[in-house]
């Protein structure tokens, strides 16, 4: 795979992983896991891009892990005065950026673990991504109560939402890519995440409230760090 000198600046290398068949869909031969060395919201959103549009996924999947400093980030067809306070994000220094996947609008901070999975189209599926998660999750707290529902959240103990799920399909390469709560400012997600803006008629697609939940605060040994090995 050639990487331009200035991306490879962007993640690093955590591993040539050998998966197994319970890992990546079709139990192909081997992947990689990369992490960002970036926070900026707009560097990981365009290497996400740039590894959709030129990298060869065909036996290679791709486990890309990222963390932002405060940001809001939308969906490709959202209307941010319906999403965000933006007189209050303005305020606080908080980025707005748009993303080329569907979705809602979500808060990320270093709190918030990013994963994308970058698989062939024909090998994209994101509810066997889910399940990797899960049993991640479960091989270092064996207690947690996290399950995969049918519009590829993750629920801890069947309420609170603790990752969301958004997609790119391409023509030929596809990614899944989703959030992981870990210790993120709740504060500030539930009140950059309400617009103060009544009466705004659109044709966007609008997010749906959901109750929401840390994983550490369920456990304290949850950390970020712990959670991106595991």
């Amino acid at each position: 795979m050639l990487i331009p000198f200035l991306m490879k600046n962007c993640f690093q290398l955590l591993c040539t992983h050998k998966v197994p068949a319970a890992g990546f869909k079709n139990a192909v031969k081997s992947g990689l896991i990369l992490q960002s060395v970036s926070s900026d919201v707009y560097q990981n959103l365009a290497v996400e891009d740039w590894i959709h549009d030129h990298v060869n996924l065909e036996g290679k999947p791709i486990l890309f892990f990222w963390r932002n400093t405060p940001s809001l980030v939308i969906g490709r067809h959202q209307n941010p005065w319906q999403e965000c306070n933006l007189s209050l994000m303005r305020e606080r220094g908080v980025k707005l950026a748009r993303r080329l996947s569907g979705g809602g609008a979500v808060y990320h901070d270093m709190g918030n673990i990013n994963l994308t999975f970058f698989t062939t189209r024909t090998k994209y599926d994101r509810m066997e991504n889910l399940k990797l998660i899960v049993r991640a999750l479960n091989a270092i707290q064996p207690q947690l109560d996290v399950q995969a529902t049918k519009r590829f959240d993750l629920l801890l103990d069947g309420q609170f939402k603790i990752s969301g799920t958004a997609a790119k399909i391409g023509r030929t390469t596809a990614y899944h890519h989703c959030t992981l709560l870990c210790s993120t400012d709740r504060t500030s997600l539930s009140s950059l995440l309400k617009s103060p803006y009544q009466g705004i008629k659109s044709n966007a697609t609008q997010s749906i409230p959901a109750m929401v939940k840390n994983l550490l605060e369920k456990d304290p040994t949850l950390t970020c760090e712990g959670l991106i090995n595991a």
